[in-house]
């Protein structure tokens, strides 16, 4: 317990920082942007006699302020979001070119400070920005991608090293949710959600929220890799993809 509430202090204290750089005027301007984006959801939740009451989640911690009326859940059910069965139907050919890959990952954005076991990554898109090199070193995966509802947010193979881990952070918005591939090395390697667990297998897919605090150790004893997918909340609107698209690629 008191590891838990020291890393919340921790991304607190860093959002904070984050908030703070952002400026008093941009963060205003975010929050009331989104509130009139918002409003359609809303009304039409009222409606449907649905309750949009703000998160109370002590773990959902996204960088900038949450978004209103979005349905929030550390863990997703991945029946919910059919089009990731395309990408389990596409394991072959992504393992494919991941081995051509290998020899390219970087550092990934969130590197581990809990140990000197690396966290790396071989980005095809990064804060809106696509790696235009690595999407065509593999024309496959990258043809899958394009098919994909994916935000353009945080898209790569993911690699984490054996008795590696990643220490607890938060993505940057209550309006993207994340969806990994397992692809090879996943026996040992297990995902925390706000508290929740999931274990990550070959083949199978994990769907889950990353403006709530996460983090990951890989206690297996090869390599683990992942496709790593950023895609849209399902609730939002049109209008408000446009408006966070513009404001991610701004973020840290």
């Amino acid at each position: 317990m008191e590891e838990t509430e020291r890393w919340l202090t921790t991304i607190r204290e860093e959002n904070a920082a984050f908030r703070a750089k952002t400026g008093a005027i941009r963060l205003t301007l975010f929050r009331v942007i989104s509130c009139l984006l918002a409003i359609p959801r809303l009304l039409s939740k009222a409606v449907r006699g649905e309750g949009w009451a703000p998160s109370r989640h002590d773990h959902q911690l996204p960088w900038l302020p949450l978004l209103p009326g979005l349905k929030a859940m550390p863990m997703r059910d991945v029946q919910d979001h059919p089009w990731t069965q395309g990408l389990r139907q596409a394991l072959p050919d992504i393992k494919e070119e991941l081995a051509e890959a290998q020899r390219s990952f970087v550092l990934a954005r969130y590197d581990s400070d809990l140990n000197p076991k690396r966290w790396t990554a071989y980005y095809f898109y990064l804060l809106g920005r696509p790696n235009r090199k690595h999407l065509a070193a593999c024309p496959r995966t990258a043809e899958l991608l394009r098919q994909l509802p994916h935000n353009s947010f945080h898209v790569c193979f993911s690699a984490i090293e054996p008795g590696g881990s990643l220490h607890p952070h938060s993505g940057p918005i209550n309006g993207s949710l994340v969806a990994h591939l397992g692809l090879e090395g996943c026996a040992g390697a297990r995902v925390w959600v706000a508290g929740e667990l999931a274990e990550y297998r070959d083949g199978e897919v994990v769907v889950f929220d990353d403006s709530f605090v996460h983090w990951v150790e890989h206690t297996g004893a090869q390599m683990r890799y992942t496709l790593m997918v950023t895609f849209w909340h399902p609730e939002l609107t049109w209008l408000e993809r446009l408006f966070l698209k513009q404001v991610v690629r701004t973020a840290r």
